[in-house]
Protein backbone atom coordinates (compact mmCIF):
# COMPACT_ATOMS: atom_id res chain seq x y z
CA UNK A 1 0.00 0.00 0.00
CA UNK A 2 1.57 3.34 -0.76
CA UNK A 3 0.15 6.65 0.90
CA UNK A 4 0.63 10.08 -0.43
CA UNK A 5 2.71 12.12 0.96
CA UNK A 6 1.12 13.77 4.51
CA UNK A 7 1.35 17.40 3.54
CA UNK A 8 0.47 18.77 7.29
CA UNK A 9 3.02 16.63 9.08
CA UNK A 10 5.70 17.74 6.43
CA UNK A 11 4.74 20.93 7.00
CA UNK A 12 5.31 20.20 10.85
CA UNK A 13 8.57 18.28 10.93
CA UNK A 14 9.72 21.46 8.87
CA UNK A 15 8.62 24.55 10.65
CA UNK A 16 7.01 23.59 14.29
CA UNK A 17 10.35 22.98 16.14
CA UNK A 18 12.77 25.83 14.00
CA UNK A 19 10.12 28.99 13.90
CA UNK A 20 10.28 30.86 16.77
CA UNK A 21 6.85 31.47 16.87
CA UNK A 22 4.25 29.87 15.61
CA UNK A 23 0.11 30.94 15.48
CA UNK A 24 -1.34 27.86 13.86
CA UNK A 25 -0.84 24.65 16.72
CA UNK A 26 -3.49 22.63 17.49
CA UNK A 27 -2.92 21.55 21.06
CA UNK A 28 -4.33 23.49 24.17
CA UNK A 29 -1.07 24.34 26.49
CA UNK A 30 0.56 21.10 26.93
CA UNK A 31 1.28 20.68 30.84
CA UNK A 32 4.88 19.99 32.46
CA UNK A 33 5.32 16.75 33.80
CA UNK A 34 5.55 18.50 37.16
CA UNK A 35 2.38 20.16 36.71
CA UNK A 36 0.51 16.95 35.75
CA UNK A 37 2.27 15.37 38.95
CA UNK A 38 0.90 18.14 40.92
CA UNK A 39 -2.57 16.87 39.94
CA UNK A 40 -1.93 13.38 41.43
CA UNK A 41 -3.20 11.35 44.51
CA UNK A 42 -0.23 10.38 46.64
CA UNK A 43 -1.20 7.21 45.65
CA UNK A 44 -1.18 7.54 42.15
CA UNK A 45 2.38 9.53 42.94
CA UNK A 46 3.51 6.50 44.61
CA UNK A 47 2.26 4.38 41.69
CA UNK A 48 4.43 6.32 38.88
CA UNK A 49 7.52 6.65 41.03
CA UNK A 50 7.31 2.65 41.83
CA UNK A 51 5.99 1.78 38.01
CA UNK A 52 6.89 -1.77 36.46
CA UNK A 53 8.61 -1.15 33.17
CA UNK A 54 7.36 -3.88 31.60
CA UNK A 55 4.94 -4.49 28.99
CA UNK A 56 1.27 -3.73 29.22
CA UNK A 57 -2.17 -4.94 28.85
CA UNK A 58 -2.73 -5.28 24.90
CA UNK A 59 -6.36 -3.75 25.16
CA UNK A 60 -4.53 -1.21 27.77
CA UNK A 61 -4.34 0.13 31.47
CA UNK A 62 -8.06 -2.19 32.91
CA UNK A 63 -7.72 1.82 35.18
CA UNK A 64 -7.42 3.50 32.59
CA UNK A 65 -9.71 2.04 30.24
CA UNK A 66 -12.54 2.34 33.07
CA UNK A 67 -11.31 6.01 33.39
CA UNK A 68 -12.20 6.46 29.57
CA UNK A 69 -15.44 4.55 29.73
CA UNK A 70 -16.38 6.79 32.81
CA UNK A 71 -16.67 9.90 30.32
CA UNK A 72 -19.36 8.33 28.31
CA UNK A 73 -23.01 7.49 29.24
CA UNK A 74 -23.73 3.61 28.32
CA UNK A 75 -20.10 2.76 27.89
CA UNK A 76 -17.91 -0.10 29.86
CA UNK A 77 -14.20 -0.81 30.33
CA UNK A 78 -14.60 -3.66 27.77
CA UNK A 79 -15.58 -1.17 25.04
CA UNK A 80 -12.50 0.78 25.07
CA UNK A 81 -8.94 0.08 23.27
CA UNK A 82 -6.17 2.59 24.19
CA UNK A 83 -4.30 3.67 21.33
CA UNK A 84 -2.09 6.14 20.58
CA UNK A 85 -3.96 8.95 18.83
CA UNK A 86 -2.92 8.41 14.96
CA UNK A 87 -3.05 4.90 15.27
CA UNK A 88 -6.66 5.17 16.22
CA UNK A 89 -7.06 6.10 12.40
CA UNK A 90 -4.96 3.36 10.74
CA UNK A 91 -6.82 0.76 12.55
CA UNK A 92 -10.28 0.88 11.48
CA UNK A 93 -9.33 2.01 8.03
CA UNK A 94 -6.91 -1.11 7.99
CA UNK A 95 -8.80 -3.73 9.45
CA UNK A 96 -12.73 -2.30 7.94
CA UNK A 97 -12.63 -1.46 4.39
CA UNK A 98 -11.19 -2.70 1.38
CA UNK A 99 -10.54 -1.93 -2.03
CA UNK A 100 -13.65 -1.09 -3.58
CA UNK A 101 -15.98 0.26 -1.05
CA UNK A 102 -17.71 3.51 -1.22
CA UNK A 103 -16.96 5.89 2.02
CA UNK A 104 -18.02 9.28 2.93
CA UNK A 105 -16.06 11.95 4.80
CA UNK A 106 -16.17 15.17 6.17
CA UNK A 107 -13.80 17.81 4.07
CA UNK A 108 -11.25 19.50 4.95
CA UNK A 109 -10.23 17.25 7.31
CA UNK A 110 -6.67 15.37 8.77
CA UNK A 111 -5.46 13.92 5.68
CA UNK A 112 -5.08 10.36 7.34
CA UNK A 113 -9.03 10.18 8.00
CA UNK A 114 -9.52 9.96 4.44
CA UNK A 115 -5.79 9.04 2.33
CA UNK A 116 -5.91 5.57 4.24
CA UNK A 117 -8.96 4.82 2.66
CA UNK A 118 -8.02 6.30 -0.67
CA UNK A 119 -4.84 4.24 -0.73
CA UNK A 120 -6.92 1.13 -0.14
CA UNK A 121 -8.79 1.47 -3.34
CA UNK A 122 -12.02 3.20 -1.51
CA UNK A 123 -14.06 4.83 -3.97
CA UNK A 124 -14.62 8.51 -2.06
CA UNK A 125 -17.00 10.94 -1.68
CA UNK A 126 -16.31 14.42 0.07
CA UNK A 127 -19.16 16.10 2.40
CA UNK A 128 -17.80 19.27 1.99
CA UNK A 129 -18.08 22.71 4.32
CA UNK A 130 -19.81 25.88 3.21
CA UNK A 131 -18.94 29.29 4.49
CA UNK A 132 -22.22 31.06 5.56
CA UNK A 133 -22.55 34.43 6.84
CA UNK A 134 -22.66 32.85 10.52
CA UNK A 135 -19.78 31.29 9.66
CA UNK A 136 -18.75 27.84 8.72
CA UNK A 137 -21.47 24.88 8.02
CA UNK A 138 -22.04 21.45 7.28
CA UNK A 139 -25.40 20.53 5.55
CA UNK A 140 -27.25 17.30 6.38
CA UNK A 141 -29.48 16.97 3.18
CA UNK A 142 -26.21 17.29 1.27
CA UNK A 143 -24.57 14.34 3.54
CA UNK A 144 -27.49 12.24 2.73
CA UNK A 145 -27.30 12.74 -1.33
CA UNK A 146 -23.35 11.41 -1.10
CA UNK A 147 -24.74 8.32 0.76
CA UNK A 148 -25.29 5.58 -1.39
CA UNK A 149 -26.68 1.52 -1.55
CA UNK A 150 -23.07 0.35 -1.33
CA UNK A 151 -21.86 3.02 0.83
CA UNK A 152 -19.81 1.00 3.73
CA UNK A 153 -18.53 3.51 6.08
CA UNK A 154 -19.44 7.15 6.71
CA UNK A 155 -15.90 9.24 8.43
CA UNK A 156 -17.27 12.26 10.55
CA UNK A 157 -15.26 15.06 12.97
CA UNK A 158 -17.06 17.20 15.27
CA UNK A 159 -15.90 19.46 17.02
CA UNK A 160 -14.40 19.67 13.56
CA UNK A 161 -10.94 20.47 12.43
CA UNK A 162 -9.94 23.29 11.41
CA UNK A 163 -12.91 25.27 11.52
CA UNK A 164 -14.59 24.19 15.34
CA UNK A 165 -17.67 23.88 13.76
CA UNK A 166 -20.06 22.15 15.79
CA UNK A 167 -23.85 21.09 14.77
CA UNK A 168 -27.04 21.16 16.65
CA UNK A 169 -27.77 18.02 18.63
CA UNK A 170 -31.04 17.33 15.53
CA UNK A 171 -28.05 17.30 13.04
CA UNK A 172 -26.13 15.26 14.94
CA UNK A 173 -28.43 12.78 15.85
CA UNK A 174 -29.83 12.92 12.37
CA UNK A 175 -26.69 12.07 10.87
CA UNK A 176 -26.97 9.40 13.54
CA UNK A 177 -29.80 7.44 12.10
CA UNK A 178 -28.92 7.79 8.58
CA UNK A 179 -26.08 5.41 9.06
CA UNK A 180 -28.38 3.48 11.54
CA UNK A 181 -30.64 3.22 8.54
CA UNK A 182 -27.89 1.97 6.03
CA UNK A 183 -26.10 -0.36 8.89
CA UNK A 184 -22.92 1.46 8.02
CA UNK A 185 -19.74 1.78 9.84
CA UNK A 186 -19.59 4.97 11.60
CA UNK A 187 -15.70 6.31 12.28
CA UNK A 188 -16.58 9.27 14.21
CA UNK A 189 -13.36 11.68 15.16
CA UNK A 190 -13.97 13.00 18.78
CA UNK A 191 -10.26 14.22 19.37
CA UNK A 192 -11.47 17.80 20.16
CA UNK A 193 -14.71 16.61 22.68
CA UNK A 194 -14.50 18.52 25.94
CA UNK A 195 -13.35 21.63 23.93
CA UNK A 196 -17.01 22.99 23.76
CA UNK A 197 -16.89 26.62 25.15
CA UNK A 198 -20.64 26.14 26.39
CA UNK A 199 -20.70 22.85 28.37
CA UNK A 200 -24.62 22.78 27.27
CA UNK A 201 -23.59 22.63 23.59
CA UNK A 202 -21.80 19.01 24.65
CA UNK A 203 -23.02 16.46 22.05
CA UNK A 204 -23.18 12.73 22.98
CA UNK A 205 -20.80 10.45 21.46
CA UNK A 206 -21.75 8.65 18.97
CA UNK A 207 -20.47 5.30 20.76
CA UNK A 208 -23.67 6.69 23.21
CA UNK A 209 -26.21 6.85 20.35
CA UNK A 210 -25.04 3.82 17.96
CA UNK A 211 -23.97 0.84 18.09
CA UNK A 212 -21.54 0.49 14.76
CA UNK A 213 -19.51 3.82 15.80
CA UNK A 214 -16.47 3.64 16.26
CA UNK A 215 -14.76 6.87 18.36
CA UNK A 216 -11.83 8.19 18.41
CA UNK A 217 -10.57 10.47 21.37
CA UNK A 218 -7.34 11.18 23.09
CA UNK A 219 -5.47 13.37 25.31
CA UNK A 220 -3.67 15.43 22.61
CA UNK A 221 -5.76 18.42 22.36
CA UNK A 222 -8.04 19.96 25.24
CA UNK A 223 -6.32 18.04 28.02
CA UNK A 224 -2.73 19.65 26.84
CA UNK A 225 -1.17 15.99 27.25
CA UNK A 226 0.12 15.46 23.57
CA UNK A 227 3.39 13.90 24.62
CA UNK A 228 1.80 10.88 26.61
CA UNK A 229 0.83 9.74 22.76
CA UNK A 230 -2.27 8.54 24.61
CA UNK A 231 -5.76 8.18 22.72
CA UNK A 232 -8.56 5.20 22.75
CA UNK A 233 -11.03 3.77 20.03
CA UNK A 234 -14.81 2.66 21.81
CA UNK A 235 -17.14 0.65 19.96
CA UNK A 236 -19.66 -1.45 21.27
CA UNK A 237 -19.72 -3.94 18.25
CA UNK A 238 -17.76 -6.75 19.44
CA UNK A 239 -17.08 -7.80 16.02
CA UNK A 240 -15.32 -4.31 14.82
CA UNK A 241 -13.82 -4.61 18.39
CA UNK A 242 -11.97 -7.79 17.60
CA UNK A 243 -11.03 -6.84 13.66
CA UNK A 244 -9.28 -3.61 15.69
CA UNK A 245 -7.23 -5.43 18.00
CA UNK A 246 -6.19 -7.68 15.94
CA UNK A 247 -4.92 -5.26 13.39
CA UNK A 248 -3.41 -3.36 16.88
CA UNK A 249 -0.77 -6.62 17.35
CA UNK A 250 0.84 -5.81 13.49
CA UNK A 251 1.59 -1.88 15.11
CA UNK A 252 1.90 -0.55 18.47
CA UNK A 253 1.00 -4.20 20.04
CA UNK A 254 0.61 -2.37 23.99
CA UNK A 255 1.11 0.99 25.26
CA UNK A 256 3.65 2.88 27.36
CA UNK A 257 3.75 1.82 31.20
CA UNK A 258 4.65 5.78 32.14
CA UNK A 259 1.95 6.95 29.72
CA UNK A 260 -0.80 4.86 31.07
CA UNK A 261 -0.76 6.07 34.79
CA UNK A 262 -0.12 9.64 33.80
CA UNK A 263 -3.08 9.19 31.82
CA UNK A 264 -4.80 8.23 34.67
CA UNK A 265 -3.89 11.29 36.56
CA UNK A 266 -5.19 13.41 33.73
CA UNK A 267 -8.74 11.58 33.29
CA UNK A 268 -8.74 11.73 37.26
CA UNK A 269 -8.76 15.08 37.29
CA UNK A 270 -10.40 15.88 33.29
CA UNK A 271 -12.61 18.46 34.49
CA UNK A 272 -9.30 20.96 35.67
CA UNK A 273 -7.29 20.54 33.24
CA UNK A 274 -10.04 20.80 30.39
CA UNK A 275 -10.97 24.38 32.59
CA UNK A 276 -7.54 25.08 32.15
CA UNK A 277 -7.45 24.85 28.21
CA UNK A 278 -10.71 26.37 27.78
CA UNK A 279 -9.54 29.84 30.16
CA UNK A 280 -6.40 29.97 27.30
CA UNK A 281 -8.29 29.55 24.47
CA UNK A 282 -11.28 32.07 25.74
CA UNK A 283 -8.99 34.88 26.78
CA UNK A 284 -7.04 34.31 22.91
CA UNK A 285 -10.24 34.52 21.14
CA UNK A 286 -10.58 38.01 23.07
CA UNK A 287 -7.36 38.80 22.28
CA UNK A 288 -7.83 38.14 18.49
CA UNK A 289 -11.09 39.91 17.94
CA UNK A 290 -8.90 43.01 19.36
CA UNK A 291 -5.87 42.56 17.12
CA UNK A 292 -7.59 41.35 14.13
CA UNK A 293 -10.35 43.88 14.19
CA UNK A 294 -7.16 46.20 13.78
CA UNK A 295 -7.29 44.50 10.12
CA UNK A 296 -10.44 43.94 9.25
CA UNK A 297 -9.89 44.50 5.56
CA UNK A 298 -7.12 42.13 5.67
CA UNK A 299 -8.57 38.80 7.17
CA UNK A 300 -11.95 37.33 7.57
CA UNK A 301 -12.65 34.92 11.02
CA UNK A 302 -15.22 32.58 12.13
CA UNK A 303 -14.71 32.86 15.81
CA UNK A 304 -15.12 28.73 16.94
CA UNK A 305 -17.68 27.57 19.84
CA UNK A 306 -15.52 25.24 20.50
CA UNK A 307 -12.46 23.71 19.71
CA UNK A 308 -8.61 25.12 19.69
CA UNK A 309 -8.51 26.21 16.24
CA UNK A 310 -10.25 28.17 13.02
CA UNK A 311 -9.58 29.24 9.85
CA UNK A 312 -9.08 32.88 8.81
CA UNK A 313 -9.21 34.52 5.82
CA UNK A 314 -6.28 36.46 3.60
CA UNK A 315 -8.23 38.89 1.63
CA UNK A 316 -5.12 40.10 -0.55
CA UNK A 317 -4.21 38.90 -4.25
CA UNK A 318 -1.02 37.65 -2.53
CA UNK A 319 -1.46 33.40 -1.88
CA UNK A 320 -1.65 33.02 1.21
CA UNK A 321 0.96 29.75 1.38
CA UNK A 322 3.38 32.73 -0.60
CA UNK A 323 1.93 34.83 2.87
CA UNK A 324 3.11 31.35 5.02
CA UNK A 325 6.65 31.47 3.28
CA UNK A 326 7.59 35.32 3.75
CA UNK A 327 6.23 35.25 7.13
CA UNK A 328 8.06 32.61 8.95
CA UNK A 329 11.35 33.50 6.73
CA UNK A 330 10.89 37.04 7.58
CA UNK A 331 9.38 36.63 11.08
CA UNK A 332 9.87 33.32 12.11
CA UNK A 333 6.03 32.81 12.52
CA UNK A 334 4.99 29.45 11.65
CA UNK A 335 1.54 30.21 9.73
CA UNK A 336 -0.25 26.67 8.47
CA UNK A 337 -1.51 27.51 4.80
CA UNK A 338 -5.03 26.12 3.62
CA UNK A 339 -3.39 23.89 0.64
CA UNK A 340 -1.34 21.91 3.21
CA UNK A 341 -4.67 20.95 4.86
CA UNK A 342 -5.47 20.00 1.26
CA UNK A 343 -8.33 22.91 1.19
CA UNK A 344 -9.24 25.10 -1.25
CA UNK A 345 -8.91 29.24 -0.53
CA UNK A 346 -6.70 31.64 0.94
CA UNK A 347 -6.94 30.21 4.29
CA UNK A 348 -4.70 29.87 6.75
CA UNK A 349 -5.29 27.68 10.16
CA UNK A 350 -5.15 30.29 13.89
CA UNK A 351 -4.41 28.13 16.97
CA UNK A 352 -5.92 29.31 20.15
CA UNK A 353 -5.09 27.04 22.58
CA UNK A 354 -1.67 28.42 23.29
CA UNK A 355 -0.84 31.02 26.01
CA UNK A 356 2.07 32.33 23.87
CA UNK A 357 -0.45 33.29 20.87
CA UNK A 358 -0.43 37.09 22.48
CA UNK A 359 3.89 37.21 22.18
CA UNK A 360 3.32 35.72 18.38
CA UNK A 361 1.10 37.95 17.25
CA UNK A 362 3.39 40.90 17.33
CA UNK A 363 6.43 39.95 14.96
CA UNK A 364 3.17 38.63 12.37
CA UNK A 365 1.56 41.75 13.06
CA UNK A 366 4.93 43.73 12.38
CA UNK A 367 5.18 41.73 8.84
CA UNK A 368 1.83 43.17 8.59
CA UNK A 369 2.89 46.71 8.88
CA UNK A 370 5.66 45.95 6.41
CA UNK A 371 3.99 44.64 3.80
CA UNK A 372 0.81 45.75 3.75
CA UNK A 373 0.40 49.35 5.01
Amino acid sequence: MKFAPFKIENFFRQHEFSAPYGISQSDAEPLTLDELLGYASPERREQFEKLWLGYTETQGHPELRAGIAGLHEGIGAGDVIEVVPEEGVFLPMNSLLNAGDHVVVMHPSFQSLWEIARATGCELSFWRQRRTDAGWHFDVDELERLIRGDTRMLIINFPHNPTGYLPRRADFERIIELARERNLILFSDEIYRFTEHDERRRLPSACELYERAIVLGGLSKCFGLPGLRVGWLITRDAGLSHELQEMKSYTTICGSAPSEILALIALENWRALTARSLEIVKGNIDYCRDFFGRYRDLFWIAYPDCGTITLAELNDDMPVSEFAEAVVAEQGVMVLPADVMLFEGNYFRLGLGRTSLPHALEPFEQFIIDRFN
